[in-house]
């Protein structure tokens, strides 16, 4: 009888130490939730009025801590003939993060690259500040990332780290084609773009 229980005990042990650990407290990923209306008066305000809302896009916007700081950023899917002129007047860094993948990622020289007009959306990221997060009228940073191939975005996470826990990210998705991700190094300070699953 004695045996039984140390068998009971030992098998009790195994199964904690084979029980997935739950994840330290963390700020979730949660759809945005402006509608379309609120988007272009946000995209207005923050980035000028030479973006536009993609028309038939089926998520405008996704919303996480792309940033790591534990307040909430937003991600928009947004078009501009042209992002540069007004990033001085409206604050915003415009990156390539795609190109730079490739070794070639100066968006002033990529930014007219329009090799593919089903997939030449911009992605205007805003990092959020203080309680507010990215409904802050003043956010902590902005971001325009051009030529990033997708004809969808979803939140994702990625371990970036062995010693860190997953990172979120922007699950970049072309149709056919190809399943992406676009994170923000928190070290280097910059956007990356980096492939993922091929479509078969």
């Amino acid at each position: 009888m004695k045996s039984m229980g140390i068998v009971f005990f030992l098998a009790a042990c195994i199964a904690v130490g084979q029980s997935p650990q739950t994840a330290p407290p963390a700020l979730a990923a949660n759809p945005a939730s402006p509608d379309a209306a609120q988007l272009e008066a946000l995209i207005k305000q923050q980035f000028g009025a030479t973006f536009t809302l993609p028309a038939k896009f089926s998520t405008l916007a996704i919303a996480a801590d792309f940033d790591g700081d534990g307040v909430e950023d937003l991600a928009i899917v947004a078009n501009s003939k042209d992002p540069l002129p007004d990033s001085f007047s409206f604050k915003y860094e415009v990156a390539d993060p795609y190109h730079a993948y490739f070794g070639f990622g100066n968006p002033r020289l990529t930014s007219g690259f329009r090799a593919d007009p089903e997939h030449s959306h911009h992605l205007l990221i805003i990092f959020g500040s203080g309680k507010e997060g990215w409904h802050a009228a003043t956010p902590k940073a902005k971001f325009v990332l051009v030529n990033v191939p997708f004809d969808s975005v979803e939140v994702g996470r990625m371990l970036v780290s062995k010693k860190k826990p997953p990172i979120f990210i922007i699950r970049v998705l072309e149709a056919q084609v190809m399943d992406s991700a676009v994170w923000w190094d928190a070290k280097k300070k910059k956007w990356k773009w980096e492939p993922g699953d091929t479509v078969q």
